[in-house]
């Protein structure tokens, strides 16, 4: 099947873009090292002053943590079900066990000092944790564009006794990219999505290419080959240019960003 994606070639952004490091970037994590609980109790102190229990997504972010201890986001539901990450429960494709490891009937994961290798031990244990803050989010779920806007204002009120839906309650929009640095921590979170391109919150609006949570105006030389009201802005992972178009009602994975 045909489908036609527009190819912006910037003029100039309003907002300088070059030698400013990622505001996405900055995840900052925070090892509760005198803090004992058992795994649900870090998870809830996590979820309540933070984003959540660490997830690690892979080899390399798994290095990040060679010199830190204490339970990370990973657990199972029983001996025989999948393991997952607590953010959002997505099962584990990334896993990293010491020898011997996952045992029977331990359920939630552990990790010590100067090692990359995870054990499994018993949830009620009390151990130290690691909890962290995520500034962008690759949802890997294919829907159009204003499904996406939908899926990441639902992700978390900002006052939580209001559901997130209620005005400008939201904590996640869909994806600003307002630095270079920005647009290449984007595309390698990208690199994970199950689509070629995902979608972020530039969106044609009033005459002109809007970034949806309000932070910047992006201005463009002419493309009125595209039919901009009904494109929206995507970031193909595989590509090289900072942004790109496609009809808006296509289903792709998308980048979610935490407001400031």
């Amino acid at each position: 099947m045909m489908r036609k994606i527009c190819v912006l070639v910037p003029l100039l952004l309003l907002l300088a873009v070059c030698g400013q490091v990622s505001v996405l970037r900055t995840e900052n994590f925070l090892h509760y090292r005198s803090n004992f609980w058992s795994w649900k109790g870090a998870q809830a102190h996590c979820r309540q002053k933070h984003t959540d229990l660490v997830t690690i997504g892979g080899e390399k972010e798994n290095q990040d943590f060679l010199y830190s201890q204490g339970w990370i986001g990973l657990y199972r539901e029983n001996s025989t079900s999948n393991w997952k990450w607590s953010r959002r429960d997505e099962i584990a494709v990334f896993t990293n066990w010491e020898s011997g490891f996952p045992k029977p009937d331990q359920n939630c994961a552990f990790k010590y000092n100067i090692t990359d290798k995870w054990e499994s031990h018993p949830c009620d244990h009390k151990h130290s944790f690691m909890c962290y803050n995520e500034k962008l989010v690759l949802v890997k779920k294919n829907k159009t564009w204003e499904q996406a806007l939908e899926h990441c204002r639902n992700l978390e009120a900002v006052n939580s006794s209001e559901p997130a839906t209620a005005f400008r309650n939201h904590r996640y929009d869909l994806a600003t990219l307002l630095t270079l640095d920005d647009h290449v921590y984007a595309r390698e979170k990208a690199k994970g999505a199950t689509t070629n391109e995902v979608w972020t919150g530039l969106r044609y609006l009033a005459g002109q290419w809007l970034w949806v949570s309000g932070q910047g105006v992006v201005t463009y030389k002419d493309i009125k080959s595209c039919q901009t009201q009904r494109y929206c802005g995507i970031l193909v992972k595989n590509g090289t240019t900072l942004f790109e178009t496609s009809h808006c009602k296509r289903k792709i994975n998308f980048l979610c960003s935490r407001k400031p």
